[in-house]
């Protein structure tokens, strides 16, 4: 068989690994969707849709807003956030929530207030939070793989096969015919180069093309209405709190990359 025949085979080869791919990838989208018609019967904790619908620092958001209206802890001005004084450190186990209460531990555990963009760098605190939302998910078994796209792992992996099959054909399975060791190393580094050269841009067409699995759990989160601490906080304590989410060096690098590229010229 020619190697005109063999790309043949090839690309028809790839073709047909696509095709099934493709036809799971409906198949598994159809079961999601008629798994998900069924989320409204069930029950979400708070916390677990803040941080699925967003992201898990926005949970941290949602407790500091529930600690602040129950008088557990206080905001300044520059939205750090400390232990309340006299009462409040009197009702430090009040709360029986696993996210506001990793998020009090963590302030007891500080010798000077923080903020909350700056949990991220807290192991210990991201760590007790984050095996609060592992545990929801596992309620949830289908939704807690909903983020793994094992389809596209796969249509990544054929193109870098497909890759791989070519590089090798244009260097040992031409005229080549090594006559020593040297000429078997140079033709493997010379299918190694080949095989780079098609496997970036295919990968990238593979990473850009391949659809990624639906979060329709997400969807739901996003469609329940918001913790029920943030909207009763007073303007002042929203204000402090919204201050207290954003980390002001990456603001300040912003406005400095704005300014020296021009502006609005």
């Amino acid at each position: 068989m020619n190697q005109v025949a063999l790309s043949g085979v090839a690309l028809g080869g790839a073709a047909g690994v696509y095709a099934v791919l493709a036809v799971l990838w409906r198949v598994r989208d159809r079961a999601d969707r008629a798994a998900a018609a069924h989320l409204d019967a069930v029950e979400t904790d708070p916390y677990h849709a803040v941080a699925t619908a967003g992201s898990p620092s926005d949970a941290d958001r949602a407790a500091a807003a529930e600690l602040l209206l129950a008088g557990l802890i206080q905001v300044d001005p520059e939205g750090e956030l400390s232990i309340a004084e006299g009462e409040g450190r009197n009702r430090i186990g009040e709360t029986p929530h696993p996210v506001p209460a990793a998020l009090l531990a963590t302030l007891r555990r500080g010798a000077e207030p923080i903020a909350l963009h700056r949990l991220h760098w807290d192991t210990a605190h991201t760590r007790s939070r984050d095996a609060f939302l592992r545990a929801e998910d596992a309620k949830v078994p289908r939704w807690s793989a909903r983020t793994k796209n094992t389809l596209g792992d796969l249509a990544v992996l054929a193109a870098l096969l497909l890759a791989l099959w070519f590089a090798v054909q244009l260097v040992f399975l031409s005229d080549f015919t090594p006559s020593g060791a040297g000429d078997v190393i140079a033709a493997a580094l010379l299918c190694l180069l080949l095989w780079v050269m098609l496997a970036v841009p295919l990968g990238w067409a593979a990473l850009r093309w391949w659809p990624d699995r639906h979060d329709y759990f997400r969807d739901h989160c996003r469609r329940l209405a918001p913790h029920p601490a943030e909207p009763a906080l007073d303007p002042t304590q929203a204000e402090r709190l919204k201050r207290s989410v954003k980390d002001p060096r990456w603001e300040r690098e912003a406005a400095e990359t704005w300014v020296d590229s021009g502006g609005a010229f």
